[in-house]
């Protein structure tokens, strides 16, 4: 990333690769070490070729817009997934350094940390607000059973962040209290809730998505604040000076040990189509109710049992 951001260090460093190769000295794997990492920088930036959230945002002027009964599930979790690695890869890596998300300025400090979170929080609003949408009891019973699969499809397609999205806003207190509704639910898909929700609990410190994540392959979208409290956890508890006053390369490792799992999910892309159609609906802010509107319409669709 420094390579990308700063050309002439790039062209130094290009330079002295390739004088290092002039050497007639140089060891066989010395040579391929240089040649790779010759190869690797001299390569055209791909990301020209990389889908960014500014591009969408600029198409979603469409004349008709889709709704959630006209989107199969299948469309909702892929489009979802490939929204969530996007606004997940552009965290570039400094951002992760000195907890600049939990500072006053985390806006200026970190801005592509504080938008995957934006997104996440409107993604999961946009679910809650979609239930809450229905008057009647059996629509919304529908609507979870819809975003449960939506949900399972996301965990097929190794985005954790997705099925976290979708269990978390399963969870509010607006849609959770809504008890006609959830008896209207399916055995299987209340135990297929369960499952998900156990895959990416925050029990013993998301200690089953660690094993998920662990085994298996990417592209994957990982839930970023499991990342974070690692990160924290890390600068809060490890001084970066030793007693001797030299620098603390064991706290350093540590950190840069998450950086590069991170690095690892951010590199490899889905080989998903985007369609506008349904973009156009997960990103419409329009139909996200607020929090105290959306406890509001719960009590209005199914009140208070007299005590």
């Amino acid at each position: 990333m420094d390579f990308e951001l700063y050309n002439e260090l790039k062209m130094n460093v290009l330079n002295l690769l390739e004088e290092v190769l002039r050497d007639p000295d140089l060891l066989p794997q010395e040579r391929k070490a240089t040649a790779n990492i010759l190869r690797a920088l001299s390569q055209e930036d791909q990301d020209d070729t990389h889908l960014k959230m500014e591009d969408i945002l600029q198409m979603l002027e469409s004349p008709k817009p889709e709704c959630f009964e006209t989107l199969s599930a299948m469309e909702l979790a892929e489009q979802i997934t490939l929204l969530d690695h996007i606004v997940f890869r552009s965290i570039p890596y400094e951002e992760f350094l000195g907890q600049g998300w939990m500072k006053l300025d985390k806006n200026e400090r970190t801005p592509y940390i504080m938008k995957t979170s934006q997104h996440f929080n409107d993604m999961s609003n946009l679910v809650a607000s979609q239930i809450m949408n229905y008057t009647d009891v059996g629509s919304r019973a529908n609507a979870i059973e819809k975003w449960v699969a939506v949900a399972d499809i996301c965990r097929c397609l190794h985005n954790y962040n997705g099925v976290l999205e979708i269990t978390s806003a399963l969870n509010r207190s607006a849609v959770y209290r809504l008890k006609k509704t959830w008896a209207k639910i399916s055995k299987q898909t209340k135990a297929l809730m369960d499952k998900l929700q156990k895959t990416v609990s925050s029990e013993g410190r998301f200690k089953n998505l660690r094993e998920t994540l662990k085994n298996c392959n990417p592209p994957s979208v990982p839930y970023l604040g499991m990342y974070l409290t690692d990160l924290a956890f890390i600068e809060e508890g490890t001084p970066n000076f030793t007693e001797e006053g030299l620098v603390n390369f064991s706290k350093m490792r540590m950190i840069s040990h998450i950086i590069r799992e991170i690095r690892q999910f951010q590199q490899t892309s889905y080989r998903i189509e985007h369609q506008q159609k349904v973009t156009q609906y997960l990103l419409d802010k329009s139909l996200i109710i607020d929090e105290d509107t959306l406890y509001e319409l719960s009590l209005k669709i199914e009140p208070r049992l007299p005590a």
